[in-house]
């Protein structure tokens, strides 16, 4: 297919994402592509991303996947297929993603994840972003790596799409330590299979193989192919 220059009915800069970018993949490729999609990604960005991966069933051939990616143009994007096959994730999303379930775009998820890093005493620059259903049956959920100046990741948060509660947060800053006071084996074991729940929460959400595999995160380990 061409790439395709599409306008989005004159919708402000801060809404061009999240359910919108469903409409765009509707207009491209029709409504049985978009109601297969199961996961947006955005690379690092300071702000709302103008770069976005989508990849949905492909609905002609069954256990493909197809990848699209829609990159800004003003208030326009441009779509570019980029790849059909059956293996462009290392692990595939439950279900699609339902859209009119996202009632919290990237840009408030952002503002949530802000907040949250102020509670955490953790300075972020920039956010990478994931929308995908990690559970059958579930609202959608953001899931969105904090990382510094320098690429690090420095915090992982998991945000109700629906409500905008924040269901899982992991920040550099707080990883489990040795606890203090007697019962240190036993307060080892469980600061390390509290830690363990919290690596396996992040872990699920290494849909591609390899997401993160340059920089020097602490989160590095979680991201190698099991």
């Amino acid at each position: 297919m061409k790439n395709t220059l599409l306008a989005l009915f004159a919708l402000t800069t801060a809404s061009l994402a999240n359910p919108e970018l469903a409409n765009v993949v509707t207009q491209e490729y029709g409504v049985a592509v978009a109601e297969g999609i199961l996961l947006l990604q955005a690379p690092a960005s300071a702000g709302e991303p103008v770069k976005w991966s989508v990849y949905a069933r492909d609905p002609f051939r069954t256990g493909q996947l197809i990848k699209t990616e829609l990159t800004q143009q003003g208030r326009s994007w441009v779509v570019k297929p980029a790849g059909a096959d059956d293996d462009l994730l290392r692990a595939t999303p439950p279900t699609t993603i339902a859209f009119n379930r996202v009632k919290y775009t990237s840009t408030e998820a952002r503002g949530i994840a802000a907040r949250a890093a102020v509670d955490a005493k953790t300075t972020f620059a920039t956010i990478e972003y994931q929308l995908a259903c990690n559970k059958a049956d579930t609202a959608p959920e953001w899931g969105l790596a904090l990382l510094d100046a320098a690429g690090v990741e420095v915090g992982f948060l998991l945000v109700n799409a629906e409500t905008g509660l924040i269901t899982h947060q992991q920040w550099a800053s707080q990883m489990a330590a040795a606890p203090k006071g007697s019962n240190v084996e036993g307060g080892e074991k469980g600061a390390r299979a509290a830690q363990e729940v919290k690596d396996a929460a992040r872990r699920a959400w290494n849909w591609t193989d390899g997401a993160r595999k340059e920089t020097k995160s602490f989160f590095k380990e979680l991201f190698r192919r099991n």
